[in-house]
């Protein structure tokens, strides 16, 4: 155990020691116009990957039978007919995720807006980080590898 204490003692005698230190920020502002184009693309990438996933589980669904059951178990409640257009349920599905892909990316601008709004009021919000900053110690002379 003692060759390892001593190995301990060199590497760290010679290691980058890392000095910590708090650093206060405050947030006052947050620009519409990123967030805007942040959330568009957010709700966009989310929405196709929406729409690619229900086109694969519509596939599966089909394939395995499971709309031939659940349409004729919902004729068992009395409708004489029921039947799934999925072309139908498609373009009704996209046309409702494009409108609310649009819609949450306007709450976010709305909600950027109210905090730009509210910040001039109480002065920002305060944020305490931790810095580290990586001070190389001095090599010692006597030490030559």
């Amino acid at each position: 155990m003692g060759a390892v204490a001593a190995y301990d003692r060199a590497v760290s005698s010679t290691a980058p020691t890392p000095r910590v230190r708090r650093v206060s920020r405050v947030v006052r502002d947050v620009d519409p116009w990123s967030v805007l184009k942040v959330g568009l693309v957010f709700h966009l990438v989310v929405y196709l990957t929406a729409i690619v996933a229900g086109a694969l589980l519509w596939s599966v669904a089909s394939s395995t039978g499971t709309i031939d059951n659940v349409e004729r178990f919902l004729e068992s409640f009395g409708w004489e007919s029921f039947q799934f257009n999925g072309w139908t349920l498609f373009v009704n599905v996209a046309l409702l995720g494009l409108l609310a892909a649009i819609l949450l990316t306007a709450v976010w601008v709305l909600g950027a807006t109210i905090f730009n709004l509210i910040t001039d009021l109480v002065g920002g919000i305060r944020v305490s980080v931790l810095e580290e900053e990586v001070v190389a110690s001095p090599v010692e002379s006597g030490d030559d590898r």
